[in-house]
């Protein structure tokens, strides 16, 4: 799919025009770094490729946000690209739980990161996790750091990892591996965005 930026505006904004529109908006925020024109531009070519490619005018939302993730890749702005896929497919959403009180908690389902069947996988999930976490890290910025962020499927997704052969001892060693890799992680960006405070990690399979 290639978008041409000067490609002219139609006046009538379909389902999928409106819903990649307001789903690049939500996750961007106040700060959102494209113009809205180009947003609605965009859109507009991956409805266009929907209905050229595929001979249909609608599809699964996860992979409208993948395409457009892709469209938003395509033209330089990877850093919305990757907030559109985290947060555009459920990957991470907030939720509230009863142990941190009124506090909202950021859930990653890293479950969602294992689709992939390849000797790679391991290196892939750890790197694609580094990369999630810097997404995802102005959700923080308010709050200067201080926030919790929630891993669900850890022992699962460890399993997945190592193969479901592989001893139970190995799997909880690794979750546990996850955990604090997320922690380093999120201490890093904490010192790099002068955060006073680091989220807490917790493994909500517990």
């Amino acid at each position: 799919m290639i978008w041409d930026p000067n490609t002219t505006s139609e006046p009538d904004d379909s389902a999928i025009v409106s819903y990649i529109t307001a789903g690049i908006t939500m996750v961007c925020g106040e700060n959102i770094p494209v113009d809205s024109c180009t947003v609605k531009e965009l859109a507009r070519a991956v409805e266009s490729f929907l209905q050229q490619e595929c001979d249909c005018s609608f599809a699964d939302s996860k992979y409208l946000v993948m395409l457009a993730s892709h469209a938003l890749s395509s033209i330089g702005e990877r850093h919305v690209a990757r907030r559109l896929l985290v947060f555009g497919t459920g990957l991470v959403r907030p939720a509230q739980w009863e142990v941190t009180g009124e506090e909202a908690i950021w859930v990653l389902d890293l479950k969602q990161m294992t689709v992939r069947d390849d000797g790679f996988l391991e290196l892939v999930f750890f790197n694609s996790l580094n990369i999630i976490l810097e997404s995802i890290a102005d959700v923080w910025d308010k709050s200067n750091g201080q926030g919790v962020l929630g891993l669900r499927h850890v022992y699962s997704t460890s399993l997945a990892l190592l193969g479901c052969s592989r001893k139970k001892r190995e799997a909880m060693a690794l979750a546990e591996e996850i955990k604090t890799l997320c922690s380093g992680k999120l201490g890093q960006i904490r010192d790099e965005r002068g955060w006073k405070d680091s989220p807490l990690v917790m493994n909500l399979d517990i």
